[in-house]
């Protein structure tokens, strides 16, 4: 696990002496075991290094093959490396180290790209071809390793996080068009960033420079059809957790006391010989507090629980914190907290395994079964229309009936809108929805299911979000998050699930469900899905300092250009007042404006220096 940035000439300069270890210095956070660069005709790379397996200062990066030819910056896991290793030893490979890096830059120069269907695990990785000059890079299936580039005064630039392209000189400029995006969905779909000119490299993609310009690819969908004789859901989650307790460091598990979390924590203490650490983040809230749920699974599986309360006095630098390893304005309730408890855990592990990515992959989400009764739901949108302007703004009925007339794929796309999508008199749902479809249109146009549609929607959309909100704040601490549910085996089955495989029972998921039975306690076992919510809204206005930093939002010049002081101070001045369903419109302009002022303007402290 790792931090990798490079330059490559496209119609420029060489790259600037010293310029790819600056972008690696700025997230050195990534990786404190070990720097190193490399600068060459036309290229320049560097990396910081996170040691996992084979703590051995051979495996700092660039490596370079044996005979000097490629080299690679390599960022993740490659969980069945053994397996590959075996196969390069049988073709006559000798490898210096037993980093699976060395495995990735022995495969490529033996196979070059195709050896991408090969692996199983989570990489954002670019390799240099000395020869030919020619970079070739590649992220993982579903994007749990991040990988961001642009191309500036005749060169591309790439890294694990924005802020390293703009530690080498690259413009750090809001883009502007975003902004009723991610006020609407929290996030930004696609390749794009709220950043001018970045893009990011999809989960499946691959990207080539050769001849002074740029082309990508796709190398990876979801599958739509699995072998007949392919193993059970249960067997495949036992080995995909197998597989990632595997490390030179101490591992333990995330637990939230949710089914997943507690799936992934009760399969790894079956998988090793004593008590593994467990994570949990406590609130005295008790609308948010799940402990005894996570108390019942780690009794239950013999976990050795670490309990962490996160005080009203540490949330405002955590949040401003959060904001800058986020690098961008991602609406989710408990950053502030997830970064909180991976820094705890850091304390005692390096490896931390999570049930992240189920919900996507699985259909968790309670929204999924409404798409089952389609023809009924749309029927009863549309006989809604005529009164939907006296349903709450933003309720799900309020978008159901403003979307009832749009094409099917279109609309469920609309429903997935953060409260109201045409509030502040932003671009309309009508146009947004289209939009957002074609970020997913592939995988939909796979299903004639409108459940399995949605669920399609939700994979390219929102589990990218998910994935990145996971890797940039446990990398904040560091740790090494690893997502048992991403296994190549455990995709293939998802991609090809059915809905009745998925959602049938009262509270889907079953093929999960089922397997754990007798590995959980009916408590964690028959529970509804419930997210990992924050009380934002209590901490918003009980906390002087956050209270008078979001009463202040109204009248940043951000604000004031795209929606007007006056309407955002009425919506905050709302909720500070006590109107609870202005809470999440508050919230949402509150963070882009705290991304902002974290990540373009520079303030890590916006809320004021701590006591």
């Amino acid at each position: 696990m790792c931090g990798i940035a490079g330059i490559v000439t496209l119609t420029g300069r060489d790259p600037d002496p010293g310029s790819a270890a600056r972008m690696r210095d700025r997230i050195q956070h990534r990786g404190p075991d070990g720097n190193a660069e490399f600068e060459g005709p036309g290229i320049a790379l560097a990396a910081c290094r996170l040691a996992i397996v084979d703590l051995d200062q051979r495996g700092l990066m660039p490596m370079a093959s044996a005979d000097g030819r490629y080299r690679i910056v390599h960022n993740g896991e490659i969980y069945n490396r053994p397996q590959l290793r075996e196969d390069l030893e049988r073709r006559g490979v000798t490898l210096r180290t037993t980093t699976d890096t060395e495995v990735l830059l022995q495969l490529f120069a033996l196979d070059g790209p195709q050896m991408l269907d090969r692996l199983d695990g989570m990489f954002a990785f670019a390799i240099w071809d000395a020869q030919s000059r020619e970079l070739f890079a590649a992220r993982d299936r579903v994007g749990e390793k991040p990988f961001f580039y642009v191309e500036h005064e005749g060169r591309l630039y790439f890294a694990s996080e924005p802020k390293a392209l703009f530690a080498a000189g690259v413009p750090c400029q809001f883009d502007g068009a975003t902004w009723s995006e991610l006020l609407t969905f929290g996030a930004t779909a696609g390749p794009r960033t709220p950043y001018g000119g970045v893009k990011r490299l999809l989960g499946g993609e691959w990207l080539r420079v050769a001849n002074g310009s740029l082309t990508k690819g796709r190398w990876w969908r979801f599958p739509t059809q699995r072998d007949a004789h392919a193993r059970g859901f249960g067997d495949l989650l036992a080995e995909s957790v197998g597989r990632r307790l595997i490390a030179d460091v101490p591992v333990g598990t995330l637990l939230s006391g949710g089914l997943d979390s507690s799936s992934v924590t009760a399969l790894a203490q079956t998988g090793t010989g004593h008590r593994l650490p467990a994570f949990t983040v406590r609130y005295t809230d008790s609308s948010a507090d799940e402990g005894e749920y996570a108390a019942a699974a780690a009794k239950f599986t013999g976990a050795d629980q670490h309990e962490l309360y996160v005080s009203d006095e540490e949330l405002p630098q955590l949040l401003a914190d959060a904001a800058w390893h986020l690098d961008e304005p991602m609406f989710f309730n408990a950053t502030a907290e997830l970064l909180a408890v991976s820094r705890f855990a850091r304390r005692h592990v390096r490896v931390l395994l999570t049930g992240e990515s189920a919900d996507e992959l699985l259909g968790g989400y309670g929204r999924f079964r409404q798409y089952r009764y389609l023809p009924w739901l749309r029927l009863a949108a549309t006989v809604m229309r005529p009164v939907s302007g006296r349903l709450r703004r933003g309720s799900r009925w309020y978008r159901l009936s403003h979307g009832a007339t749009m094409p099917r794929a279109e609309w469920i796309a609309a429903t997935y809108a953060n409260g109201d999508p045409n509030r502040f008199d932003q671009r309309p749902m009508a146009e947004w929805a289209p939009y957002r479809y074609e970020a997913a249109r592939v995988g939909i146009a796979a299903h004639s299911d409108p459940a399995l549609q949605a669920l399609a929607y939700e994979r390219q959309t929102h589990l990218p979000t998910v994935l990145d909100n996971s890797d940039r704040l446990t990398m904040g601490a560091p740790l090494e998050a690893r997502l048992p549910f991403t296994s190549v085996d455990l995709l293939t089955f998802a991609g090809s699930a059915s809905r009745s495989e998925l959602f049938r029972g009262a509270h889907g998921k079953q093929p999960l469900r089922s397997a754990m039975v007798g590995k959980l306690p009916p408590l964690v076992l028959d529970r509804r899905k419930r997210g990992w919510t924050s009380p934002y809204g209590r901490y918003l206005r009980a906390s002087p300092t956050l209270r008078e930093w979001l009463a202040g939002v109204a009248r940043h010049p951000l604000v004031a250009q795209n929606i007007g002081s006056e309407q955002a101070d009425a919506v905050i001045g709302g909720f500070l007042g006590g109107d609870d369903n202005a809470a999440r419109d508050a919230w949402m302009i509150g963070r882009i404006v705290l991304w902002h002022q974290v990540c373009v303007e520079g303030e890590r402290q916006p809320f004021g220096k701590p006591a």
